[in-house]
């Protein structure tokens, strides 16, 4: 868990985060459009996080927690759904959040999840390897972290899910300005939470804005995919 540092991921989203950004919309409706195809009646529905839009989602009985809360959820519900809230957990011990799932899951459940997976921002990470590297020498980590969807799939199976799909939605989204890139990310809930140091250096800010301006003056835009990945399972 000292890889990352929560109690800020908290503070940022209490301060900065918009459950009805552009980013948490699609995530939501694409959550939405897969259920639109399950013929299976599903009454009773767990949310692990508050980025799902809950009036699009209709169910008899609605309960939120967190994660790391989810044990002392009573009983057990037909679906869990996620929007983006378990790529941490995800990422530190995808075994240990499928048993907990499990656990929480009625015979024959459904579970659906959103996550951000590895070939995301990496027009924004190339720039910033650079830059690093000019600066510091080395290479901070500034992105993710990101998900590898075909290892998911194989713990998934082998934590005894059924008829595993994923489907990929590619986002692309240009900005005019390094600011406005800034501002989405906060409300989006997408920030560099790892335990890392950094050494305060004008010189990195410097060549940052002058990058960027450089692109935005030659392309008119700066270039961000976020690649979305949408998993169902059954329990």
């Amino acid at each position: 868990m000292n890889e990352f540092n929560l109690k800020k991921r908290a503070i940022r989203r209490e301060v900065y985060f918009d459950k009805y950004n552009f980013f948490t919309k699609n995530g939501s409706d694409l959550i939405n459009n897969k259920l639109k195809f399950i013929s299976r009646n599903l009454d009773s529905c767990l949310f692990i996080d508050e980025d799902t839009n809950l009036e699009m989602l209709d169910f008899n009985k609605k309960e939120v927690t967190k994660f790391y809360e989810i044990s002392s959820v009573e009983g057990k519900f037909d679906v869990i759904l996620s929007n983006f809230s378990l790529q941490i957990p995800l990422f530190l011990d995808s075994n240990d959040v499928f048993n907990k799932i499990l656990s929480k899951l009625n015979d024959n459940g459904l579970f659906c999840c959103n996550i951000i997976s590895l070939n995301s921002m990496t027009t924004l990470q190339n720039i910033f390897l650079e830059i690093d590297e000019k600066i510091y020498g080395g290479v901070y980590r500034r992105f993710g972290p990101f998900l590898d969807t075909s290892k998911l799939i194989d713990n998934l199976n082998k934590n005894k899910f059924k008829d595993v799909v994923v489907s990929v939605d590619v986002l692309e989204i240009n900005y005019s300005s390094l600011n406005k890139l800034r501002d989405d990310f906060r409300k989006f809930g997408i920030s560099n939470y790892f335990n890392e140091k950094y050494k305060f250096k004008k010189d990195f800010y410097k060549l940052t804005n002058q990058i960027f301006s450089k692109l935005v003056e030659k392309h008119k835009h700066i270039p961000v995919e976020i690649e979305i990945a949408t998993f169902t399972s059954w329990k």
